[in-house]
């Protein structure tokens, strides 16, 4: 069985996700797969072309490109096209190869097009959701509301 959580950031996605885990379920984390795929020669040649001023001395400044992100959705549209295919190439590679039950925790998860037997969505306020990302990930309220207003956007399901 392959069960799909997603959310916005912040909502809880990976709390349920590890719960779902202690029923011997193998965990999927697309965060931690696009921090890979971010590191990959070709991935960063394209970033590189669309997002210069993201760089630094020919190296990546995530906080540069989530700040380029947050506020122009054209921007976001433009990594989403460079980063989910191979994000979902890849969670398609682990399922392929691991037998049994996987649940995938992906923010926009249903935008994939994957073959999940159930989908959950994890929904959380925005009050909530701006200071589990503040402790979290050190983020400005501004800068995770705008991905949360984006995010928010994009679910369909």
């Amino acid at each position: 069985m392959i069960i799909g959580v997603y959310g916005t950031i912040g909502a809880g996605k990976t709390t349920i996700s590890n719960s779902i885990k202690k029923l011997k379920f193998k965990v999927i984390n697309a965060d931690k797969i696009s921090k890979e795929i971010l590191n990959s020669r070709d991935i960063q040649k394209q970033l590189k072309n669309a997002f210069p001023n993201a760089f630094v001395n020919d190296v990546l400044d995530r906080s540069k490109l989530r700040k380029i992100i947050s506020e122009n959705e054209n921007s976001l549209n433009k990594l989403n096209s460079i980063v989910w295919p191979e994000i979902k190439n890849q969670i398609s590679l682990i399922i392929q190869t691991n037998a049994g039950n996987i649940v995938i925790d992906a923010a926009l998860l249903p935008e994939l097009n994957l073959e999940v037997d159930k989908y959950i969505r994890v929904k959380a306020n925005l009050l909530t959701t701006l200071w589990r990302v503040k402790k979290r990930d050190k983020k400005p309220f501004k800068e995770t509301y705008l991905i949360y207003k984006q995010q928010n956007k994009e679910l369909k399901i």
